[in-house]
């Protein structure tokens, strides 16, 4: 994606990184009230995301030759399209709960982005919910935001 006018300061990559790095500090707030075991994973997946954005940054003003040809986001609707997906999965975790949320959505967005094989998107959505099932309730201890058919 050209940037507008040269400018170095308004790049795709720039302006994602800073969008990145704000909404993970400000959700790093939101897990002040969460119990400190369930907070661990939400805090260093927030902070990685936080450094990511900061090298997406970073590599934009360190190397000008990726500014243009090599950028990161050079689709801003799919870029959109993820922040959107963020949004609503947070919404739907917090009105469906967790399960039921990434049940819909680990799916949802593999189709969004191009992939359409209905078996690898069964048995990956099977796979990464089971996975935190079995890390957070089995091993862990600990609950996640309860579903909406069991308050």
């Amino acid at each position: 994606m050209k940037n507008p006018a040269g400018s170095r300061i308004l790049q795709a990559d720039i302006i994602a990184g800073l969008v990145i790095v704000a909404c993970s500090v400000w959700l790093l707030t939101e897990t002040r009230d969460m119990p400190p075991m369930s907070a661990l994973l939400p805090v260093v997946m927030l902070c990685a995301m936080a450094l990511m954005g900061v090298i997406l940054i970073g590599r934009t003003f360190l190397k000008p030759d990726l500014r243009s040809d090599r950028a990161v986001f050079v689709a801003p609707r799919r870029f959109f399209l993820v922040v959107f997906a963020i949004g609503a999965y947070a919404l739907g975790v917090a009105t469906l709960g967790f399960y039921t949320s990434t049940t819909l959505m680990v799916p949802s967005v593999a189709w969004c982005f191009g992939y359409r094989k209905p078996f690898g998107l069964a048995l990956a959505t099977v796979i990464f919910v089971g996975g935190i099932a079995l890390i957070f309730l089995v091993l862990m201890n600990q609950d996640l935001p309860t579903e909406f058919f069991a308050s």
